[in-house]
C-alpha cells in the first residue's frame, strides 16, 4: 500500500532539488564563463599594457638615434672620417668629436650596455670609451649587409638578445644579454648621396624588459614572450617556454588576438599584441590550472551547498506535507469507521483549510443523504408490503361477499332469477379477476371490466340507482395499470359520495391518451368533500412523509409511484353537494400477455 504522504514528499523533494539543482548548475556555467571571459579580459589588457610598456622604452632610443642621424656636424665628421686624404691626427680629432657628442645623447641612459657607431667597409669604428670592436663578428656583419643597400636615412632596426661578443675591451664585455637597436647614417639633406657613412649600435640591457614582465609575471602568473617578425624568440620569461610552429603562425594572422592551447598537458590562455615600435609580438600566457583550482573550490562549495538546502528541503517538506495532510488522515479513518456501517458519525464543517471544510460538508450532506435514502427505501418496502395487504384486502373482503350472498338469497326468495344469474356470472368473473390473474399488472380493460362487473352487483343491492358512464379513447384499454386501482376508487366514491345523495347515483370514467401518458379521470355527482377534508387529502398525497398508509387513496398513489415512477400522479378535487373528481395519470405501458386472462377468454 502506498502512502499519499510518501509520495508528496518524494515529488515535492524532487521538484525542489532538481530546481535547486539546475539553478546550481546553471549559476555555476555562468560564472565559469565570466570568470573566464573576465580571465581573457584582463590577460588581454595587461598584454597590451606591456607591450605599451615596452614600446614606451625602446621609442625613447628610437627618438635619440633619429636625432643623431640627422646631426650635420656627425654627418660631417664621418664623412672626413672616410676620406682618404685625412692625416691620422685628424682622424683622432674626429673620434674624440663624435664620442663626445655620443657621449652627451646617452651618457645618462643607465640602461644602456654600450653604443657605438662603425663603418664595416672601411674599418671604422667610434665608441664611447674609445675600445676597438671586433669586425668580424657575425652579428656585426649581418647588421652591416642589412643596412648597406638602404635607400634612404632615418631607417632603424630592432636586434634581439643576444651575446654582445663584438666589444674586444673587458671592460664592455657581460655574460648578460643585450637587445640591440640599429640606425643607418646617411645624408638625408642630400637625397642623391646613397653612400652609408656608418651604423649607430646601440646595446641596452636585457634585464629592463625582464624587470617589466617579472612584476607582470608575480602579480598575475602571467608567463610572457617576446617574437620578433622572424619568429625568433626576443625574450622569454620562462626559458623552457615554447609554442608550437601553428601557434607561430596565428601571431602572425593579425595584430593582437587570443585563443586556448595545451601546453605542457595543461590548457593556457594565449595573448598577443603586436609593438608599433619593433613589430614584435608581445605573447602572454596564462594557465588555467589556476582558474580550473578557482572554479573546482566553487564547484565544491556549489555542490556542499545544494545538498544541504536538498536536505533541508526534504524535511521542509516532511514536516509541510505531514501537517498539510493530518486533515487528509482524520477524513481517512473516518471513512474506514464509516465503512463498517456507522452513518451516524459526522465530520467537523469548519477547519483550518476552506478546501477540507468544503469537502467535509459535502460528505456529511452525503451521509445525510444516503439515511435519507436508506429511510425512504425502507418506507417504500413497507408501503409496498401494505399496498400488497390491502390488494390482498380488496380480494378477499368478507363484507363485500356477505352482502353480495345475502343479495342472492334475497333476490331467490322474490323469485327473481334473471338477476340471480346476473349477479352470479359478475361474482363468478370478480372471483376469477382477483384468484387467478397473479400479476400486478393488468391491461386497463381488465381492471375496467372488474368495474362493471362490482357495479353490476352493487346496482342489485342498491335497486338499480347507480348509473356508470365509460368513455375511452381507441386502444388505451390496453395499456397496464396496477391491477385493483379503480375498484376501491369506485368503492369510495359509493360509501363515501354517493350514499349521501338521494338522487340517482352517476359514476363516470373517461379514460384519454395525451402524448406519452393515460390519463383517467372517475367523477361521481355524491355529497364532495368539505375544503378542509380535501385539503388534509391533498397534504398526505403530497408529502410522503404524512402518509399513513391506512386511507385507500395514499395506498393507490404508492403503489403507482412504485410501479411507474415520480411520472405516475394522482389528484383529487372536490366541492361540497357537487361531486368528487379524482385523476390519475400513469405512462403509457404494456403489459405482457396482452389483454387475455389465464383461463383463455379474451378481455
Amino acid at each position: 500500500m502506498k502512502s499519499i504522504n510518501a509520495r508528496i514528499i518524494l515529488y515535492l523533494s524532487l521538484l525542489i532539488g532538481l530546481s535547486l539543482i539546475s539553478l546550481g548548475v546553471i549559476s555555476y556555467q555562468i560564472f565559469s564563463r565570466f570568470t573566464e571571459k573576465d580571465m581573457v579580459k584582463h590577460v588581454t589588457s595587461v598584454t597590451a599594457q606591456t607591450n605599451q610598456s615596452l614600446d614606451l622604452y625602446l621609442s625613447e632610443i628610437k627618438d635619440s638615434l633619429h636625432f643623431l642621424s640627422v646631426n650635420k656636424d656627425l654627418i660631417s665628421n664621418l664623412q672626413n672620417s672616410i676620406s682618404k686624404n685625412n692625416y691620422a691626427i685628424e682622424q683622432d680629432q674626429i673620434r674624440v668629436r663624435i664620442t663626445e657628442l655620443l657621449y652627451n645623447i646617452f651618457a645618462e641612459k643607465s640602461d644602456i650596455r654600450g653604443y657605438f657607431i662603425y663603418n664595416n667597409d672601411y674599418k671604422i669604428s667610434f665608441i664611447n670609451n674609445k675600445a676597438l670592436i671586433g669586425y668580424d663578428s657575425p652579428f656585426l656583419n649581418k647588421v652591416w649587409a642589412d643596412f648597406e643597400n638602404t635607400q634612404y636615412a632615418l631607417q632603424t632596426r630592432f636586434y634581439g638578445s643576444h651575446k654582445p661578443d663584438y666589444y674586444e675591451s673587458t671592460y664592455n664585455k657581460t655574460d648578460d644579454n643585450v637587445i640591440t637597436i640599429a640606425a643607418n647614417i646617411k645624408d638625408p639633406y642630400d637625397p642623391t648621396d646613397s653612400t652609408l657613412y656608418g651604423v649607430a649600435i646601440f646595446d641596452y640591457n636585457i634585464s629592463k624588459i625582464k624587470r617589466i614582465y617579472d612584476q607582470i609575471q608575480t602579480q598575475t602568473g602571467i608567463e610572457s614572450i617576446i617574437v620578433d617578425d622572424q619568429q625568433q624568440f626576443i625574450y622569454q620569461t620562462d626559458p623552457s617556454l615554447t609554442l608550437s610552429s601553428s601557434s607561430m603562425e596565428k601571431l602572425l594572422e593579425h595584430s593582437s588576438g587570443y585563443w586556448t592551447e595545451n601546453i605542457g598537458g595543461g590548457k593556457s590562455l594565449i595573448s598577443y599584441s603586436t609593438s608599433d615600435v619593433t613589430g614584435w609580438k608581445t605573447v602572454s600566457l596564462l594557465s588555467f590550472e589556476q582558474l580550473d583550482k578557482n572554479l573546482m573550490l566553487i564547484g565544491n562549495t556549489t555542490i556542499t551547498l545544494l545538498a544541504i538546502m536538498v536536505t533541508l528541503t526534504i524535511l521542509f517538506a516532511s514536516a509541510i506535507t505531514i501537517r498539510t495532510n493530518k486533515p487528509i488522515l482524520v477524513l481517512v479513518k473516518f471513512i474506514k469507521d464509516v465503512g463498517k456501517g456507522n452513518l451516524n458519525l459526522r465530520l467537523e464543517r469548519k477547519t483550518k483549510y476552506e478546501e477540507f471544510s468544503l469537502l467535509n460538508r459535502g460528505i456529511n450532506d452525503m451521509l445525510d443523504k444516503i439515511n435519507e435514502l436508506i429511510e425512504e427505501s425502507v418506507k417504500r418496502h413497507l408501503l409496498q408490503k401494505e399496498a400488497e395487504y390491502d390488494a390482498l384486502q380488496s380480494k378477499m373482503d368478507p363484507h363485500f361477499l356477505y352482502n353480495t350472498l345475502q343479495s342472492i338469497s334475497s333476490l331467490s326468495i322474490l323469485g327473481r332469477n334473471a338477476d340471480i344469474e346476473k349477479v352470479t356470472h359478475a361474482l363468478r368473473d370478480m372471483l376469477h379477476y382477483s384468484l387467478y390473474r397473479r400479476n400486478d399488472m393488468v391491461p386497463i380493460q381488465s381492471e375496467v371490466r372488474s368495474v362493471e362487473n362490482y357495479l353490476n352487483i352493487q346496482n342489485i343491492r342498491y335497486n338499480g340507482k347507480i348509473h356508470f358512464e365509460l368513455d375511452a379513447d381507441d386502444d388505451v384499454l390496453y395499456y397496464s395499470i396496477n391491477k385493483f386501482t379503480l375498484q376501491p376508487l369506485i368503492e369510495n366514491a359509493i360509501y363515501h359520495g354517493l350514499e349521501g345523495n338521494d338522487e340517482d347515483w352517476l359514476i363516470s370514467i373517461r379514460i384519454t391518451k395525451q402524448s406519452e401518458e393515460v390519463r383517467i379521470e372517475i367523477s361521481d355527482n355524491g355529497i364532495g368533500m368539505t375544503p378542509e377534508r380535501l385539503l388534509d387529502i391533498r397534504s398526505q398525497l403530497s408529502n410522503k412523509n404524512l402518509r399513513t398508509g391506512r386511507i385507500g387513496l395514499s395506498s393507490i398513489a404508492d403503489r403507482l409511484e412504485l410501479k411507474f415512477g415520480p411520472s405516475a400522479t394522482l389528484e383529487i378535487d372536490s366541492e361540497q353537494y357537487k361531486g368528487t373528481i379524482i385523476v390519475l395519470t400513469i405512462p403509457q405501458h404494456y403489459t405482457e400477455g396482452g389483454g387475455q386472462y389465464n383461463d383463455g377468454t379474451t378481455n
